[in-house]
């Protein structure tokens, strides 16, 4: 397919610039080149401010998930306690993935057009109370619903009743909102290359706490996605396996660009974008997904198909106008359409040629 004029798919995002020029350079062997792990290290520290943390943060090869599956599977054992907090198809889906480990999951599932709030902490810590987990899960953005979740107060809840391990997804939000790791009592922050950063799906990213790490060494997991192997890096020299130094030298001209911009200017940018989105949604008459209650994401916005449309003859109409934007999942599938305005796609000029395009298409 030809790829658009107007590319506001909420990930994989347009490539920066920057990571263009780094992607096509050619590069040594990770294992032998000390070069590397001089790269490594100051890609792991422009990322850990960005994730608002003094911890370790691993650089792994493959996109989000495997940071996701590979967290789980390093701390978590068969039998563990696991209380979810879920707001859409990821949260939920953390949960799920930990059962399919043989862990005891206590979902709590909220509806997927709303955010954490003080009815939904109560259940949580009703929950924990009960089941005495080993780890809390959350979600910060939830992407196919488009929301951001509240973190703080669920990290004061985590801390305050002694859950050993908070696990955030915070894929769609690095980079494109205020993510505090240590001040939310985070033990594992997981990032992905796909979204803010705007590098290719190649790479993942692992903020780990001191609590996180004794865990892994008490666990024992073995697996391309263990995360264990990767706290000697910088001692033994190497990467566990063959390193992706294209995907590394991607990441950190990603966050450089970030940081060079600013973090407080590159949020207020994504904020602003948004704003302007939904504005301009509304004065077509156009609703979003969320209830009126919820959080909005600063990085994509779920909006309800016009009526009088499928998804396939709404996506149809704004190809045919330059727009490439997607569907989304679970009970949102056929109902919802979403615009990514994260990383290179928070501009003003891509929202209002957006705008025009859907304004043409109604």
């Amino acid at each position: 397919m030809s790829y658009a004029a107007i590319p506001l798919v909420p990930g994989p995002v347009s490539l920066h610039p920057a990571v263009l020029e780094a992607i096509s350079k050619d590069y040594g062997s990770g294992q032998v080149e000390p070069d590397f792990l001089a790269l490594y290290h100051a890609t792991s520290r422009a990322l850990a401010r960005l994730m608002g943390t003094r911890n370790d943060v691993v650089l792994m090869t493959g996109e989000g998930m495997l940071a996701l599956w590979g967290a789980l599977k390093s701390c978590l054992k068969p039998g563990d306690a696991v209380v979810s907090v879920g707001t859409g198809v990821f949260g939920d889906g953390i949960g799920q993935m930990a059962h399919s480990m043989g862990c005891c999951v206590e979902a709590i599932s909220l509806p997927y057009n709303s955010t954490i709030d003080d009815t939904a902490l109560e259940k949580v810590a009703e929950a924990v109370r009960r089941v005495k987990p080993v780890m809390l899960t959350a979600v910060h953005c939830e992407t196919p619903s488009g929301t951001l979740n509240p973190l703080a107060a669920l990290g004061k809840l985590k801390h305050d009743l002694g859950v050993p391990l908070l696990y955030v997804d915070a894929v769609a939000s690095l980079g494109g909102a205020p993510v505090l790791a240590d001040e939310w009592h985070v033990d594992l922050l997981l990032g992905g290359s796909q979204k803010c950063l705007s590098c290719p799906p190649s790479m993942s990213m692992v903020a780990v706490s001191p609590a996180a790490w004794q865990r892994m060494h008490e666990v024992q997991y073995q697996g391309y996605d263990a995360i264990a192997p990767f706290q000697s890096v910088q001692a033994d020299g190497r990467c566990p396996y063959t390193p992706n130094w294209h995907g590394v030298a991607a990441l950190h001209a990603g966050a450089q660009a970030l940081l060079a911009e600013g973090m407080e200017a590159a949020f207020a940018r994504h904020q602003a974008v948004a704003q302007q989105c939904r504005a301009g949604l509304a004065a077509l008459g156009i609703d979003l997904w969320t209830n009126a209650h919820a959080v909005n994401a600063p990085t994509v916005t779920a909006a309800m198909i016009p009526a009088g449309f499928t998804w396939e003859t709404w996506r149809a109409r704004l190809r045919a106008r330059g727009l490439v934007c997607t569907g989304s999942f679970g009970p949102m599938a056929g109902k919802v359409f979403r615009l990514g305005h994260m990383g290179t796609q928070a501009q003003g000029y891509l929202i209002e040629q957006a705008l025009e395009a859907i304004a043409d298409a109604l």
